[in-house]
């Protein structure tokens, strides 16, 4: 085999194999559109929630989502819009925000409560308590 066809063979190999890389690229992100329409949602519009899809992740009403935004305790973005007399307003909710308000009002309790066994008096009767 002469010096030029040996020359020939190594470039088309090397132009074979980022051909192959290529396919292989776009192969990947066919898969990665193909994910986000099996889902059904694109990733970006996952990210903000209207009211009523927080308040059935918090498991709670709407009613109790909306005054936590009003009093400033769960962050929201506000979208006002005139709806035929008055203002109409609509809020979106990051997820991220969500999970914020999530995690700053989390109570972990550090002891545990106390048991009527340690409530026994050293006698072994339990006191009795008319207050509470």
């Amino acid at each position: 085999m002469s010096a030029a066809k040996a020359e020939h063979n190594v470039a088309s190999k090397a132009s074979d194999n980022s051909a192959n890389g290529e396919v292989l690229r776009v192969l990947k992100q066919i898969e990665a559109h193909l994910a986000v329409l099996r889902d059904g949602v694109p990733g970006a519009a996952r990210r903000w929630l209207t009211l009523d899809e927080a308040a059935d992740e918090l498991r709670l009403s709407r009613d109790t989502v909306e005054r936590l935004i009003t009093s400033g305790q769960l962050q929201a973005a506000e979208l006002s819009t005139h709806a035929g007399r008055g203002l109409r307003r609509r809020y979106r909710i990051r997820r991220d925000w969500l999970e914020a308000y999530l995690l700053d009002t989390v109570r972990v309790k550090t002891r545990p409560g106390r048991t009527r066994q340690s409530r026994r008096a050293s006698n072994g009767r339990v006191p009795i308590d008319f207050i509470g």
